[in-house]
């Protein structure tokens, strides 16, 4: 090893080697006039203290070390419980990302392209209570005003769900790097979408969104880390399967993100959003945009969401298993489409109607159903042109009025 220079430093103490030298080399400058004492043996005496010293500094180590699991598996414990993850398996967090298109193959060249395209439009939002980050998701803008410089983001309503309370902060990361604190506009924890409104001294770029339903096709899911701001994307397709979520207008995909991914854009590959996506296991539940746009619109006129209450569940009849559709198939073998009611609330609309269980909801106001978000339009849309003509008389309060929705069904 190089040694250390003993010149044109500050002072310090020296080391054990340097001290000996010295002497040696001060030893050498005069005469000899004593014999040298006989080196020294190592003292054994110390040797087991030393031993013992170090044995102890060891074990008080490894119960540093077990406390410190111990703390991290209680945190990650109380992350699994808030955010609703089972414990089983691995765990996510907040800022896991996600992205499977950097294997070099042609289709990811095409979706890099695509995500890179869209990328100016994505967000990460999240949210703090005092100096403690609560939850992270992503979003993308839907509105830029050039006179206000204000943007709107499209969000999960999940950023602000409880533990947050009133006093809840949200910051976005923008595109540019930048951190700005947003105000919150709109949340409907039905549909779990939330908007919120941000200052830019930069132009936010809106994203190409397609205002009515997409349910089959190849797409991309899009998120952006909070930490780093880091792009990210999973591709997929949109497939016939059912979500775990209770909103009946969910489609789902077979992109998987992670939790940071949450709000984030579904796009095709022309680059245009199809939806919103929330996080589950192994898929990709997401609302239609179509879906979206009119929630906000009811939230323009009338304040708030409006949503009827008809007393049955449904599905998409191409998502119910195969066990469940062969007695209908019996009596209707030429039945492809439609609602599969699942579940009717007894003195409910629907059962007052004489709809039950197992019937098949083939239209609605005219219109052939095939996805459950078709539905959820005609009904948004039927509600909106009531309430209008109820708004003067009842200034807002639509709780005790009724509206009429014609319906077909099969009675199998």
């Amino acid at each position: 090893m190089p040694r250390r220079s003993r010149g044109g430093g500050s002072a310090g103490a020296s080391s054990p080697q340097e001290e000996e030298e010295e002497e040696e080399e001060g030893a050498s400058s005069e005469p000899e006039t004593r014999p040298r004492p006989p080196p020294a043996t190592p003292a054994t005496a110390e040797e087991p203290a030393a031993t013992a010293a170090g044995a102890e500094a060891r074990a008080q180590l490894a119960i540093n070390i077990r406390r410190m699991l111990a703390v991290e598996a209680e945190r990650r414990g109380r992350i699994a419980e808030r955010i609703g993850v089972q414990a089983e398996g691995p765990i996510l967090t907040l800022e896991d990302t996600f992205c499977d298109i950097d294997d070099g193959s042609a289709k990811s060249q095409v979706a890099r392209k695509v995500a890179l395209g869209v990328s100016q439009s994505i967000v990460s939002l999240s949210s703090f209570a005092g100096r403690k980050r609560i939850r992270v998701c992503s979003g993308f803008v839907i509105r830029w005003n050039d006179s206000t410089s204000i943007g709107t983001i499209l969000t999960s309503a999940a950023l602000v769900r409880p533990p947050c309370g009133d006093d809840v902060r949200v910051e976005v990361f923008l595109p540019s790097g930048d951190i700005s604190i947003c105000q919150i506009s709109m949340v409907d924890f039905h549909h779990n979408i939330a908007l919120v409104e941000v200052t830019s001294n930069f132009k936010l770029q809106e994203a190409v969104i397609l205002k009515y339903i997409i349910d089959k096709g190849d797409v991309l899911a899009l998120g952006r880390s909070y930490e780093g701001g880091l792009l990210m994307c999973s591709r997929g397709e949109i497939s016939n399967r059912a979500s775990i979520f209770e909103c009946s207008e969910l489609l789902v995909s077979s992109c998987e993100i992670t939790m940071a991914g949450t709000g984030g854009p579904l796009v095709n590959y022309n680059g245009h959003v199809v939806g919103i996506n929330f996080f589950e296991e192994n898929q990709t539940p997401f609302l239609s945009m179509a879906i979206v746009f009119k929630c906000l619109e009811h939230h323009q006129i009338f304040g708030r969401i409006i949503r009827p209450w008809i007393g049955f569940w449904f599905t998409s009849i191409q998502m119910v298993p195969l066990s469940h559709l062969e007695h209908i198939y019996r009596k209707f073998s030429d039945v492809d489409n439609g609602l599969y009611i699942s579940n009717v609330a007894e003195g409910s609309p629907a059962d007052i109607a004489g709809i039950c269980q197992g019937d098949i909801l083939m239209k609605c106001g005219g219109k052939f159903l095939s996805t459950a978000p078709e539905f959820g339009a005609i009904l948004m849309d039927k509600c909106k042109e009531t309430m209008e003509e109820y708004d003067q008389e009842t200034n807002g309060d639509f709780s005790a009025k009724r509206i009429t929705v014609e319906v077909a069904y099969t009675d199998p």
